[in-house]
């Protein structure tokens, strides 16, 4: 479950703007906007009120990072902590709370659950607690569903986190240290140096739609084991409309900087290219995706000629 922190603006300091958010925090950073996007400059100058929320987190640290709004009604801000949320995300959230207290000068932090708390003991709720609530609800669930494929995927900062019955009893739930090793993994995720491919669809002259993946020669890739359609496409294409998944195999003549050096040299049916992938080049990073070691020019022509 989600929870969120109120800190009432009794000073009435009004909405401050994404840049001042990001100055109170000194080494947060936010995950709405890419720095080199050309609306980036703008983003900063506008106020927390004109948006629903901000991400906010700590580089290298947060797996969800949280939610900073401004409630102009009520005059208050708000830190909001996403269910499974790792043990550093909530103590980013606390530490900034402490710094966003000190520049409002209200020092009273109030739950959605009407818990009262200070910068003094901010520190001492109990997120250990909700973690593992989070992971029980989501294990009861997946187990209610009387379907083995069934899973649960939710978002991290840089990319999404898939569980399922297996992988939560395999891995995370009986582990010696549920909280931490749930935090290390969902954590460990999101820094994975590693492309994560995205899936494209397109229509044949038959009106028939395919999906597919690209990989290419010397990359890290992340792919799913077995694909189906993204959440965020699920608007565009419905599963019962993709008739074939594939993958495009790219290998590079010449310098990885040269666009020029980069061919297509094929496709191949997406469950054939698992089965031609040699088992000591992939591994599962989650219930869902595959961890793919960098493959050379002669392998993919080798899993493309079979």
């Amino acid at each position: 479950m989600s929870v969120s922190f109120f800190i009432d603006d009794i000073n009435n300091v009004g909405s401050i703007s994404v840049a001042q958010a990001l100055h109170i925090g000194q080494y947060y950073s936010q995950y709405v906007v890419e720095s080199d996007d050309e609306e980036y400059e703008e983003f900063l100058k506008e106020k927390l009120s004109s948006f629903e929320c901000i991400l906010l987190g700590i580089e290298k640290k947060s797996a969800r990072g949280f939610e900073l709004s401004y409630n102009i009604t009520k005059k208050c801000y708000m830190v909001r902590i996403l269910a499974l949320s790792s043990d550093d995300d909530y103590l980013a959230a606390f530490d900034y709370i402490k710094k966003l207290c000190s520049f409002l000068g209200s020092y009273e932090i109030i739950t959605d659950n009407n818990e009262k708390y200070t910068i003094d003991n901010i520190q001492s709720y109990h997120f250990e607690d909700n973690i593992r609530h989070d992971l029980a609800v989501v294990y009861t669930n997946l187990l209610k569903s009387g379907n083995d494929d069934a899973y649960f995927e939710f978002k991290g900062i840089y990319r999404s986190v898939t569980l399922n019955t297996d992988f939560l009893e395999n891995v995370i739930i009986n582990a010696e240290n549920v909280v931490e090793k749930f935090s290390n993994f969902v954590t460990g995720l999101q820094y994975i140096n590693a492309y994560s491919a995205k899936q494209k669809f397109y229509e044949d002259k038959e009106g028939t739609i395919f999906g597919s993946y690209t990989i290419t020669a010397t990359v890290p890739t992340i792919l799913p084991f077995t694909p189906c359609i993204d959440y965020e496409n699920q608007e565009i294409v419905r599963e019962e409309e993709v008739r074939k998944w594939i993958i495009n195999l790219v290998v590079i003549n010449g310098s990885p900087e040269d666009m020029s050096s980069y061919e297509n040299i094929g496709q191949v049916d997406y469950n054939e290219f698992i089965k031609r992938l040699p088992k000591e080049k992939y591994g599962f990073i989650d219930a869902k995706n595959i961890l793919v070691q960098p493959l050379y020019n002669e392998e993919l022509k080798q899993i493309l000629n079979g």
